[in-house]
């Protein structure tokens, strides 16, 4: 049997359906530590109300997550022939984030702020350089909380709104913390705007598609 026969698309048609592509710098990243973080920041003189909004405009990169199913080989149910069937959904491990640093350093001061408030440091590091020194890790239900990242168009007009063709992508990260920031580099040589990378332990995502 002959396969499907090409059609021809007037050009107004093919505009309307292909050209109209999402962007990949148009996003918004919502990080908000759980109360027992905050307070301990703020306790730091760090106010994550107060700075907390400038920090998570300075994301200058985020991963949207994969997906990943795992599977079971079946290869003796049919002769010469194996088959995969699926039996859980992998939500992936981790969430990756690049800030940019401003002359404040509030991004580094929030998030090692809140590593050390997992690590069991106290508010001014009393003692912790010392070499002997002991810590004892905070329980996770008071480190963890949802983060949030929405992916969205500068497409979404009142008219595009109007005929429910503007979308928004909504991820929520369940039960997220910091677990790795990466070494910043400085040096001499030319300048350029200090990095922040940062990768965020979850338990799970849920993804949304809203009308914008």
């Amino acid at each position: 049997m002959p396969g499907p026969s090409p059609n021809s698309v007037k050009t107004s048609a093919l505009k309307s359906k292909i050209l109209h592509v999402a962007q990949t710098s148009v996003y918004q990243v919502k990080v908000q530590p759980p109360i027992s973080v905050l307070t301990f920041l703020n306790a730091r003189n760090f106010n994550y109300y107060a700075d907390g909004e400038n920090v998570e405009l300075m994301c200058s990169a985020a991963s949207l997550p994969g997906v990943n199913l795992f599977t079971h080989e079946a290869t003796n149910d049919f002769a010469g022939m194996s088959e995969k069937m699926a039996y859980r959904k992998d939500f992936g491990n981790t969430l990756d984030l690049t800030f940019m640093v401003n002359n404040r350093y509030d991004v580094i001061e929030l998030f090692d702020g809140w590593v050390d408030f997992i690590a069991g440091q106290n508010v001014n590091n009393i003692g912790y350089e010392n070499a002997a020194v002991s810590y004892r890790m905070n329980y996770p239900n008071s480190y963890r909380s949802p983060i949030h990242v929405t992916k969205f168009e500068k497409s979404a007009t009142a008219e595009r709104r109007r005929a429910n063709d503007s979308y928004q992508l909504r991820y929520t990260f369940i039960d997220a913390f910091p677990i790795s920031i990466a070494p910043t580099q400085v040096s001499y040589e030319a300048s350029d705007v200090l990095k922040y990378n940062i990768s965020m332990s979850y338990t799970r995502y849920v993804r949304e598609r809203k009308f914008a």
